[in-house]
């Protein structure tokens, strides 16, 4: 197992937004998703997040600058200025208002030349502001392996896309039907929603310390077996279930160099190379890394890929706490009143 990471002042930059608790929790969960990949794919994460960390670096001085110069630029009348701001702040909340009602599908982003990641000849990151404001995606979008360990998380740890992404549009319509709703207590459905995650992303991070089935060697691959079983049942794993067809996803194995499905993951469980929960776990994890890496972090199946995991860790919590019960029970009936409460049993 490698060593937990330390936070970088560049990745506490990247989570102000969040309370120390949350910060803490985002920390904990990168380490949990990224802890059974393999090494191989490790470097290769930490070396595309060098460069990708360098893209945004120069993406934002190249926005900040042209800030700068724009402030340079003071307007004489500044009442005329205000009522200008307020007829933009009308126009951009009407249009905001038509989208909501609209709800239109956002089109396929065109991928600039410095956003290709088979495009060695130019810089990985937008040479002007005005460019950097109107693309719809960002240098994360050029970086498969990042790309995929963010586009894994849920609530609150998802990252927005870029502001005038038209995805940008369709999550806040979301957000906004949820908040229209309220549960029983009258608290918004969004907050709920995020305190509901954020209540299982604790849960699952517990699951090594106070359940030791979860990281026990299991003799007996039945129980492994059941899970499996269940899992591959859900809707969401219809496209986890068989391996992917390099002629139906061209490039797919030049992209994914570690290759796996559900009913692979079973025929390891029945030889023994996967011999705990915990290493099912990581490896059902895999499945959902090659799945984001390949189509991008909001692509419909990255959609459904964390809807996915999120059955996931559901049933392995739910699983768990099965099993322990089931353990804690036989525990009690080898004990000595357990024994003669049997043996009672028996001769009535």
């Amino acid at each position: 197992m490698s060593e937990q990471p330390v936070a970088s002042d560049s990745m506490t930059e990247k989570t102000m937004g969040l309370t120390e608790e949350e910060k803490k929790l985002f920390y904990d969960t990168m380490f949990r998703i990224t802890d059974g990949l393999p090494a191989h794919e490790l470097e290769l994460i930490q070396k595309e997040a060098s460069e990708c960390e360098a893209a945004l670096k120069k993406e934002i001085e190249i926005l900040e600058a042209a800030l700068a110069a724009q402030k340079e630029i003071e307007p004489d009348d500044k009442e005329a200025t205000k009522e200008e701001e307020e007829e933009d702040k009308e126009e951009v909340l009407s249009n905001v208002a038509k989208a909501a009602d609209s709800t239109p599908l956002p089109a396929i982003p065109i991928i600039p030349s410095e956003y290709d990641a088979t495009n060695t000849s130019v810089d990985n990151y937008l040479p002007t502001a005005d460019k950097i404001l109107a693309c719809e995606l960002s240098p994360l979008d050029r970086y498969f392996t990042v790309s995929a360990i963010i586009g894994r998380l849920r609530e609150p740890f998802d990252t927005p896309p870029p502001p005038h992404s038209g995805l940008a549009q369709l999550r806040l319509n979301a957000i906004a039907a949820l908040e229209k709703k309220k549960n029983k207590n009258n608290i918004p459905m969004y907050q709920v929603r995020k305190a509901q995650s954020i209540e299982k992303y604790h849960n699952v991070l517990k699951l090594k310390e106070l359940n030791e089935i979860y990281t026990e060697k299991q003799v007996d691959p039945s129980t492994m077996l059941a899970l499996v079983k269940r899992i591959s049942n859900h809707r969401t794993a219809a496209v986890f279930r068989k391996a992917v067809n390099p002629l139906e996803a061209p490039g797919y194995t030049d992209r994914i160099l570690f290759p796996t499905d559900l009913t692979l993951i079973k025929k390891f469980v029945m030889c023994g190379y996967i011999q705990s929960f915990e290493e099912l776990h990581q490896n059902i994890g895999l499945i959902c890394h090659n799945c984001v890496k390949f189509n991008g972090r909001d692509s419909d199946y990255s959609i459904l890929t964390r809807e996915f995991e999120n059955y996931v860790d559901d049933s392995f919590l739910d699983f768990m706490q099965k099993q322990k019960e089931k353990a804690a029970s036989v525990v009690a009936t080898t004990t000595p009143g357990g024994n003669a409460a049997v043996e009672s049993t028996v001769q009535s």
